[in-house]
């Protein structure tokens, strides 16, 4: 233990506190006034009570036998006790304060009423009967050493004080270097020693390497504080201060690498947690949003938390990155949370400048503008992957088709590379429009709109599509004018009497659909397709052979490939 913090059996010194503790009772070493011995010779009993004054007598004693003899002593011959109290009622001075704790710890402990004293000379207002005096002190305390404990009080004592500081922080600062210079050698000059043992002690225990840091840590802000106050040579710290920084340093390094590998198997690598929630967010509805968030915020809050632990600042590496992943991730899912709630004025405010932080930070771009073009064309993309799963059950659908069906094939490309059917007549409009499937034959052409919902598809009398989904409504965007501008591109250069039929179906076999009479497009499912198209006769004419070979090149010229 370090001397600045001296312990005996009941006595324990703290200068840093700058306190005494006595038998468990605190003493402000800055209010001790007096200190010193007192021999006590009564009945042929003699001990020796060491003493201190801070505004109260303190008294203590080591020898136990003694003490519990002369209590016993005191209780049988109270006629010797009250000539021993009248020698000492009037002077108040440290042998009085002595007999009265000696008179209160013999009454309480033998049961004997103090009052029996009067009898023997003794006024019953006497000082000796009063509780005036502080409780905490009303009788001697036990400590283990007599000599001990007046030395070590002495030593404090307000003139003493300050060389006695000294001397026990100096010693202190020597004994924690023995450490080193037992490994390093007295100039401290070989470090490797020492983080070689380092090593070999702390292994990769991340607990060991926080100890060690916190060791140095403590140490290295002492020695500073000891130079400063010119207790410590400067010269001599300065040697001692850059070998403490040499190690510290390596030791710091050494808990962030540990901290980074606890972190990388604890939550995963940080790029990762930015593609896992980019890519899922889209997809998740307002409840799982809602506990994403709530997720997120408990991450954060731990993190934070640890890192304050660990004594670092919350952007500082290894914490720093993975307390943002949280913090902006939260900003994220608030964002999407506001997007599709329908009660906007519970919308949470999010700043500009923050959500626009979230977006540099989780798409690694140099600006928002940038971040959310990425954004969209991955929202684009993942829109396309979901919707490509519905044609590819669509796809395999219409391989059952009579051989009669002509299916177009995919010859153009969208932007994330996907093949697909983009139709464009510029002599009707500048604009190109992207088909899911098109079946051409005698009865016309077929114009499949794909989707892939999922749950309860519902469609009220006013055109309005809601999907129902784990207890969440979420409005969709109703297909009719897309489907409506399909059916114009396609009529303006196809023959006037080639009739474009139009069909919505519904890829998931799962999905509950209810309302569709309130559609004026038929919606339905991929199972059904097949026979919906080959039993289909609301036709006034058919088109010849010859006219469907045309459509089908007429399609593929106005194809974008």
């Amino acid at each position: 233990m370090g001397v600045n913090e001296i312990e005996r059996k009941y006595m324990k010194l703290n200068l840093e506190k700058e306190c005494i503790s006595v038998d468990g009772v605190n003493i402000n070493i800055r209010e001790l006034s007096k200190v010193g011995l007192i021999d006590i010779d009564f009945i042929n009993v003699e001990i020796t009570f060491a003493y201190l004054y801070d505004g109260d007598y303190v008294f203590m004693y080591s020898d136990t036998a003694s003490y519990e003899e002369l209590i016993k002593e005191i209780a049988g011959h109270q006629y010797d006790m009250s000539q021993k109290l009248r020698q000492y009622k009037n002077d108040f001075g440290v042998e009085h304060f002595l007999w009265k704790q000696l008179l209160q710890y013999t009454c309480k402990k033998f049961r004997v009423n103090k009052y029996t004293y009067v009898n023997y000379g003794l006024q019953s207002t006497s000082d000796y009967f009063s509780m005036d005096y502080d409780e905490r002190w009303r009788y001697p305390r036990k400590v283990n050493c007599i000599k001990e404990a007046y030395d070590l009080l002495s030593s404090v004592l307000p003139k003493n004080f300050s060389k006695t500081r000294e001397n026990y922080l100096r010693q202190e600062i020597k004994d924690k270097l023995k450490e080193f210079t037992d490994v390093c050698g007295n100039n401290l000059e070989n470090k490797g020693n020492y983080l070689e043992k380092l090593e070999m002690l702390n292994g990769s225990s991340l607990d060991k390497w926080n100890t060690s840091k916190d060791k140095l840590q403590s140490l290295r802000a002492k020695l500073q504080g000891l130079t400063q106050e010119e207790i410590f040579d400067a010269k001599e710290s300065s040697n001692i201060q850059l070998f403490l920084d040499y190690c510290f340093h390596y030791v710091c390094g050494r808990v962030d690498k540990l901290n980074e590998k606890s972190l990388l198997q604890q939550y995963g690598p940080i790029s990762g947690l930015k593609i896992k929630l980019r890519e899922s967010i889209d997809r998740l509805g307002f409840k799982e949003l809602l506990d994403l968030y709530k997720e997120y915020k408990e991450k954060e809050n731990l993190l934070s938390s640890k890192a304050r632990h660990a004594g670092m600042k919350l952007n500082e590496f290894p914490y720093g990155e993975y307390i943002d992943i949280y913090r902006l991730g939260s900003i994220l899912i608030s964002d999407k949370m506001n997007r599709i709630n329908k009660n906007k004025a519970k919308n949470k405010y999010i700043s500009q400048d923050l959500l626009d932080e979230a977006l540099i930070f989780y798409y690694d771009t140099e600006s928002a503008k940038e971040a959310d073009f990425i954004r969209t064309n991955e929202k684009y993309a993942q829109d396309k992957l979901s919707g490509n799963e519905g044609e590819q059950k669509v796809d395999y659908a219409l391989k059952w088709l009579d051989k009669s069906y002509i299916q177009i094939e995919k010859k153009s490309n969208d932007k994330v590379g996907n093949r697909c059917i983009f139709i464009k007549n510029a002599e009707f409009i500048d604009e190109q429009q992207e088909y899911d499937h098109l079946i051409v034959s005698n009865k016309g052409i077929f114009n499949i709109e794909t989707k892939n919902y999922t749950g309860k598809l519902v469609i009220d009398q006013y055109g309005n599509w809601i999907r129902k989904k784990d207890n969440e409504e979420e409005g969709l965007k109703n297909p009719l004018q897309q489907i409506r501008q399909h059916e114009k591109i396609l009529m303006s250069f196809l023959p006037k009497n080639c009739k474009v039929i139009s069909i919505i179906c519904i890829a998931n076999d799962k999905a509950i659909i209810e309302g569709s009479e309130n559609c004026p497009i038929p919606i339905i499912k991929s199972d059904m397709l097949v026979e919906y198209i080959e039993n289909y006769n609301e036709v006034e004419a058919k088109i010849s052979d010859l006219q469907v070979k045309q459509c089908v090149n007429a399609i593929y010229s106005h194809m974008v490939q």
